[in-house]
């Protein structure tokens, strides 16, 4: 029974390695070509009226009907399924689950992305989304999404712009955050409006506050820390306590 499992995981592994064509950054990896059509649609979506109750594949190219298609239930991949289709309902695959459109629930052993994602995204090692986010996106290893609305928790989370709660075993990083960040290191390129607690946190501007070892602003905030940094502050530099509003 080990040896199948441990088979099964290896030829899972394999086939995403092959099939998964998004790459990691999300500024780098565009949505497809929006269809004139209507919204949500891109070129080679099927229409919603056309759609089934059960998808299966193999890869997300084979069948071919799996590919672009609305499905209103279940779709499952053994070992991966995605496309550009609509999944209304739940992707469950064992490798790979990689329909653009979700909403409801995707999950895989080891691999899951979509583009836009309203719902639950779970996996072992990897969840990534390239536009959109809303809801809960869980992995052991790394979380990345776009705009993303509700809770980011992994080892390494990313994200484009953070509202919500973002928790990591490891870092946090995203260019806004309205919420709440928790993790080790957190990093923020704008704004931060909330809370931020870590053993290093770092924002360019601080409307709320950093609790950790080491705070570090570029403009404002209130920071409680044995080392805080507020680069405009009367005192850049003070231990426990600093800030300027």
């Amino acid at each position: 029974m080990n040896k199948l499992f441990v088979s099964l995981f290896a030829a899972s592994a394999a086939v995403c390695s092959l099939c998964a064509a998004e790459p990691v950054k999300v500024e780098n990896t565009p949505a497809p070509t929006q269809n004139p059509a209507g919204a949500g649609a891109y070129d080679g979506m099927k229409a919603y009226e056309d759609w089934s109750l059960f998808q299966f594949s193999v890869i997300p190219q084979w069948p071919s009907s799996a590919y672009n298609a609305n499905v209103y239930g279940l779709k499952t991949g053994w070992p991966a399924s995605g496309g550009i289709g609509r999944v209304f309902g739940a992707e469950i695959s064992w490798g790979m689950a990689g329909t653009s459109t979700i909403k409801g629930l995707q999950v895989s052993w080891t691999y899951c992305q979509n583009h836009e994602m309203n719902g639950i995204q779970a996996s072992f090692l990897v969840c990534l989304n390239f536009v959109q986010f809303k809801g809960l996106q869980a992995s052991c290893l790394y979380s990345q999404a776009g705009d993303f609305y509700g809770i980011q928790a992994s080892t390494v989370n990313l994200s484009k712009n953070a509202t919500g709660l973002q928790a990591a075993l490891g870092v946090n990083v995203t260019d806004s955050v309205s919420g709440f960040q928790a993790a080790p290191v957190n990093v923020v390129s704008g704004p931060m409006n909330g809370m931020q607690c870590g053993v290093y946190s770092q924002v360019k501007e601080c409307n709320g506050v950093q609790l950790g070892v080491v705070n570090v602003s570029e403009s404002k905030g209130l920071q409680f820390g044995l080392v805080n940094y507020i680069k405009d502050a009367w005192l850049p530099v003070f231990p426990i306590v600093n800030f300027k509003f």
